[in-house]
C-alpha cells in the first residue's frame, strides 16, 4: 500500500503572557485603563462577570498572547483591536477589530486561559494555511 502525502504550507506562531490577577485590583477601577486597554462589549463583560478582577487580568493576558503571536507585543497594536470574549461554556474567542483585522484578519486564532493562584496564563497560537 502506498500513501501519498500532500505538502501543506501553513504560517503558525504562538504567544503566551502570564499577569498577576491581584496587579487589576485596582485597575479595573480606573476609567482611563479599562477604555483604553478593552472594548466596550469586553468592559461589559468583565463588569458582569463573577470576578471582574480575574476576568480583566486573563483577558489582559489573552490580548498580550495573541499580539505577541503576531510578532508584535501590543506596540503598533491598539488593545482595543484585540476583543477578548467568551463563549456560552465559558471558553475564550478572540476577535481582531480595525487596523488588527486590516493587517492580520486572515489568520484563525485559538485561545487558551488557566489560572493558579494570583496568577493567570493564556496561550494563542495563529495560524495561516
Amino acid at each position: 500500500m502506498r500513501k501519498t502525502i500532500t505538502e501543506v504550507h501553513m504560517d503558525i506562531s504562538h504567544g503566551v503572557d502570564l499577569e498577576r490577577i491581584s496587579r487589576f485590583d485596582a485597575l479595573i477601577h480606573k476609567p482611563s485603563f479599562m477604555n483604553g486597554v478593552y472594548t466596550d462589549n469586553e468592559r461589559a463583560f468583565i463588569l458582569s462577570s463573577a470576578r471582574p478582577v480575574r476576568t480583566a487580568a486573563s483577558s489582559f493576558a489573552a490580548k498580550e498572547a495573541i499580539a505577541k503571536a503576531l510578532g508584535r507585543g501590543l506596540y503598533g497594536l491598539l488593545p482595543r483591536e484585540i476583543e477578548v470574549l467568551r463563549d456560552e461554556k465559558g471558553r475564550p474567542e478572540a476577535s481582531l477589530l480595525g487596523r488588527a483585522a486590516e493587517q492580520y484578519g486572515d489568520r484563525s486564532i485559538s485561545l487558551s486561559i488557566s489560572y493558579k493562584d494570583d496568577y493567570t496564563v493564556a496561550s494563542c497560537v495563529l495560524w495561516r494555511a
